[in-house]
């Protein structure tokens, strides 16, 4: 059963999710309208797709729900022969209504394990620390899984950083390189940031998705070329609004032309 629940500002300021498949973004929320009152549910893909996308067909539920686990916004987890989703930092962001039954669904903290997938290996759940991609400095409410160490006054150091720019990075080849090219910068908060807005724009920018993106270069190209300082052309399907439109100088119109006036002061037809 779906069941209201809370969007916080802090989603759209997520650099993870703004430069993902805007339909993980989607399906991330969905989620949050299936999960009981302590954010879990059954791992169903057949199903969450039919509540969540009822009217799409060929979306391939399972890429995206393994897109979501491994970069840390859910985990899928085993408990008994049955398979479950816990969708992190629920508890934090949403606040259920007092009626609202108790989970019926084992906590993934209680020896189960992730769930097996193409490509990884089932686990103890909590062997990993979360890797938040961006600092939470620039996102003050950013969905830290649960099991995230706590945040520490110093800076992220070098190697954090990089580690987030590489993930972000949608051509992975030549990580060598590109490591050589981002020890060569001279790392200050204002480059830090002036890198990743860059990216974001690169991502939605028509060179990088025409063509099944094969014209994005390598990292250690862009890097060295410090291509976040290009002027980007966005996506031919990402519109700009113009400075003036049908939908400005409302201040300017008169509403009152063709209409007659009335005995009272007012206008009418």
């Amino acid at each position: 059963m779906a069941r209201a629940r809370n969007i916080k500002p802090g989603l759209f300021k997520n650099e993870v999710l703004g430069v993902a498949d805007p339909l993980a973004t989607l399906l991330f929320e969905g989620l949050w309208l299936l999960a009981d009152r302590d954010g879990r549910l059954e791992d169903r893909p057949l199903r969450i797709r039919a509540e969540i996308f009822p009217y799409r067909d060929g979306l391939d539920i399972e890429s995206l729900l393994n897109w979501l686990s491994d970069n840390e916004f859910i985990v899928r987890y085993t408990c008994e022969g049955k398979r479950y989703i816990q969708v992190n930092n629920f508890e934090k962001h949403q606040n259920p209504h007092k009626n609202e039954a108790p989970s019926e669904i084992p906590a993934f903290s209680e020896g189960c394990t992730t769930s097996e997938k193409i490509g990884t290996r089932s686990e103890n759940i909590g062997s990993a620390p979360a890797d938040s991609l961006i600092p939470d400095s620039l996102i003050p409410d950013s969905l830290q899984p649960p099991c995230a160490p706590p945040v520490r006054d110093e800076a992220p150091s070098s190697d954090d950083l990089f580690a987030k720019f590489y993930r972000l990075y949608p051509n992975k080849k030549g990580k060598a390189n590109a490591v050589k090219a981002w020890n060569k910068l001279k790392l200050t908060d204002d480059l830090i940031n002036q890198i990743f807005d860059g990216l974001a724009r690169y991502c939605v920018s028509a060179d990088w998705l025409k063509d099944g993106g094969q014209f994005v270069p390598h990292p250690a190209t862009w890097l060295n070329g410090k291509r976040w300082e290009d002027e980007v052309k966005p996506a031919s399907n990402v519109h700009a609004f113009p400075h003036k439109s049908r939908h400005t100088g409302f201040e300017e119109r008169d509403y009152t032309d063709g209409l007659k006036l009335k005995e009272d002061g007012s206008y009418g037809l």
